[in-house]
């Protein structure tokens, strides 16, 4: 009883989709790699090119200060008998200073870098999502889809090319 109601429901819906042309519209699927478009958009490469060079200046001045301090912890180990007791005094409170505010000064770095890398992650995907958008409205598309979350699609319904080149030509 229940697989003949089942089965006159499932019939009904098959003539209700073929009587009204909403239900029988054509479906126009595209098919997006956000990963592709991350590493071969090139206003994405640019950005996170100048976001690799910020972070190595900031490591190479941290470096810098890390060296710094090495260089005067091997002079106090080295001259320190022959430095005046003010001076050897003077050096290890700077000694002292540079030990405690490079760990920190790293700390921040890598929170600051963290922080402008997710800041810059979710400006990247809104925007990826935008000309996705605007790429739906224009090829009149039903839907699209990231490739990740679907399990088989041709090639013909990828638009992720399609998207990097509007992404990369907007300013």
């Amino acid at each position: 009883m229940k697989r003949v109601t089942l089965l006159s429901i499932c019939f009904l819906a098959l003539i209700a989709a073929n009587l009204f042309p909403a239900f029988a519209a054509e479906l126009k699927i595209g098919v997006i790699d956000t990963q592709k478009i991350l590493s071969q958009s090139l206003k994405i490469t640019k950005v996170r090119a100048d976001f690799t060079k910020e972070l190595e200046a900031k490591m190479q001045e941290l470096i810098k200060r890390q060296n710094a301090a090495q260089a005067l912890d091997n002079e106090l180990a080295t001259k320190g008998s022959t430095m005046t007791e003010q001076v050897r005094r003077d050096k290890a409170e700077t000694l002292r200073k540079e030990a405690r505010d490079l760990p920190r000064m790293k700390e921040e770095i890598e929170a600051e870098m963290k922080a402008k890398d997710t800041e810059l992650g979710r400006k990247f995907l809104t925007a990826i999502r935008d000309a996705a958008q605007e790429y739906l409205n224009k090829e009149k598309l039903s839907i699209i889809v990231e490739k990740s979350s679907v399990v088989a699609s041709d090639k013909a319904i990828d638009v992720t090319d399609q998207i990097i080149k509007l992404y990369d030509s907007k300013p």
